[in-house]
């Protein structure tokens, strides 16, 4: 369970985080949420899927891998990785990349105000314990008690999906007033003939979308919402990119 503490460069100005990426930190997923502020940098990387959840309605998600538990970007799955820890794509889906911090609210002067916590449970979390462990993971403040380019960082990643959050309910909910998701059942047939199928989920419909009227795409333009669903769309070309992924891993381990 979480233990969040408002962050502060007094009660955390030792503060380290395990900026790295690996299974011991739960990165093992094969699928993480995703929002349309990330839409333009995903879409180069990963397949980009909706599903509905019972009680959160429709969602978008980034598909990491094609089995339950396996995130095919992590790359010490595969023999000789090029760097320990490393991602094997440019950009890292923002609820994965901001590792053990989050955005809550406080009320200040009758108002509510945006603040950093930092779950304290988060495997990410390290302290220095000894002069020679000190450089362990990315110092999270400056010794005089400033920002560190790290936590500068978080923060972009934190203000873009705050933002994603409040555009994806109004966004998915024209997707479907619209009739423009259709599910999609992919079969995939790996190179050592095991079949896989991954049910469940949504995309863009080619036809309804090309069928819509130009005043309806004018205001989808308007609302900067016609990028995003190029974006999808164009992200499903990743799915060959997860098989080429998902190939070298089975022939590594045979």
């Amino acid at each position: 369970m979480a233990t969040l503490q408002l962050l502060n460069n007094i009660t955390h100005k030792d503060l380290r985080v395990q900026s790295h990426y690996s299974a011991t930190f739960g990165d093992n997923i094969s699928s993480v949420l995703v929002f349309p502020t990330e839409f333009d940098a995903l879409h180069k990387e990963y397949p980009v899927l909706f599903r509905r959840h019972a009680e959160q309605g429709i969602q978008a998600i980034a598909l990491l891998g094609l089995c339950a538990g396996e995130n095919l970007y992590l790359n010490e799955h595969y023999p000789q990785p090029p760097v320990a820890g490393s991602w094997m794509a440019r950009y890292v889906p923002g609820l994965l990349a901001k590792g053990p911090f989050m955005i809550g609210y406080q009320q200040q002067s009758g108002a509510s105000e945006a603040v950093l916590h930092v779950d304290m449970d988060h495997p990410r979390i390290t302290y220095p314990i000894s002069d020679t462990e000190k450089d362990t993971g990315k110092p999270v403040f400056l010794p005089k008690g400033g920002e560190s380019d790290y936590l500068q960082h978080i923060v972009a990643i934190l203000n873009r999906l705050h933002l994603g959050q409040q555009e994806a309910k109004a966004f998915y909910a024209e997707l479907d007033r619209l009739g423009l998701l259709t599910p999609v059942n992919l079969a995939i047939t790996l190179s050592n003939g095991d079949k896989l199928e991954i049910q469940g989920h949504e995309t863009i419909c080619k036809d309804t979308f090309a069928a819509l009227p130009a005043d309806t795409l004018a205001i989808l333009h308007q609302k900067g919402w016609l990028a995003y669903v190029y974006a999808i769309q164009s992200s499903l070309h990743n799915l060959s990119w997860l098989i080429d992924m998902k190939n070298a891993l089975e022939h590594s381990r045979s």
